[in-house]
């Protein structure tokens, strides 16, 4: 516990003082602790930082700023390797050595939250359920007529406590925050089975897997082929934009394709964007660097057919 004089008691279950610790002067003092493992450490709080404490050192292994915000509460996972740290309009996410890995603001005032098993931190808003990801995204799962205080979330079942103190179950749907932590850890087969097993198609879910660098995913979701013109382009699928760039029949793609082939080294490829733009220069220009003589020469006959023969030299050899 701690006294009046900021001083750490230890008792044991007699109610009696078996150790005293001085807490370390901290830029202000000490008004509240939270738990921090069962290893005799101790979150402490001032006013604008917490602190990492040991008991049986009595140092401070490490400090989290957290400027004007007073930390409320200190939610920990189930095997203690993550905290949730909670304010008025706050959310910070640290590991157990208090290093930060991301912090969530809201307009409105934070209420509650939990851990799930898989390391999703769920919590409440006046009006919303939503999630928060170690990495930090974040998004709404539900929408909430009266506030709730959230105890446990187990599967698709969210157990919470309303102003009343009566005990609720809330059916949740989990789907969109457990494929982004699937993502964020790289566990692809799970990727791979949400995808096919569940509806997740959506403008937002392709942006997100683009915005995130993961296009070669994305393109599992997309039929439009102009979108997935572009998404195999972000993710070097030649053979997928190229099927594409057949449907669209655009030269701009075809043009995309050839810059993005030419990057790779696919001559055939490029060939092919080059002969499909009637692009006769660049054309020319590879079959000179591949050494094709024999279809150099059928592109000066090309351009003497068009009167270009300023553009390409009369002879071959010449280049």
């Amino acid at each position: 516990m701690l006294d009046k004089n900021r001083q750490i008691l230890i008792k044991n279950f007699q109610n009696e003082v078996t150790k005293k610790i001085v807490v370390p002067p901290p830029t202000s003092p000490t008004d509240y602790m939270f738990f921090a493992g069962t290893v005799g450490r101790l979150l402490l709080r001032s006013e604008d930082k917490i602190s990492l404490f040991e008991n049986q050192s009595r140092r401070v292994l490490a400090e989290l700023q957290t400027a004007s915000q007073r930390i409320k509460y200190a939610i920990w996972n189930d095997d203690v390797s993550l905290v949730a740290l909670l304010g008025k309009h706050v959310i910070i996410l640290a590991d157990k050595q208090l290093q930060q890995q991301c912090t969530i603001t809201e307009t409105v005032r934070v209420k509650s939250g939990a851990w799930d098993s898989n390391g999703v931190f769920v919590y409440t808003t006046l009006n919303h359920i939503k999630y928060c990801l170690p990495n930090g995204d974040n998004g709404i799962i539900r929408t909430l007529d009266v506030p709730v205080y959230v105890t446990k979330l187990r599967g698709k079942n969210l157990y919470c406590l309303d102003r009343e103190a009566k005990a609720k179950t809330l059916a949740v749907d989990t789907t969109e925050c457990s494929f982004k932590f699937a993502l964020a850890k790289k566990q692809y087969g799970d990727v791979m089975r949400m995808i096919r097993h569940l509806r997740l198609c959506g403008q937002a879910i392709i942006a997100y897997l683009h915005q995130k660098g993961f296009p070669e995913v994305a393109l599992h979701f997309v039929q439009d082929n102009k979108t997935r013109f572009k998404l195999a382009l972000a993710c070097g699928n030649i053979e997928v934009a190229m099927h594409s760039a057949y449907e669209l029949e655009d030269d701009d793609c075809w043009h995309k394709l050839g810059v993005e082939a030419l990057r790779q080294g696919n001559h055939q490829v490029v060939e092919m964007a080059y002969q499909r733009t009637k692009n006769f220069e660049r054309l020319s220009f590879l079959y000179l660097l591949t050494g094709n003589t024999e279809k150099l020469r059928k592109m000066l006959k090309i351009a003497e057919m068009l009167g270009r023969d300023g553009s390409i030299p009369q002879r071959p050899h010449a280049w």
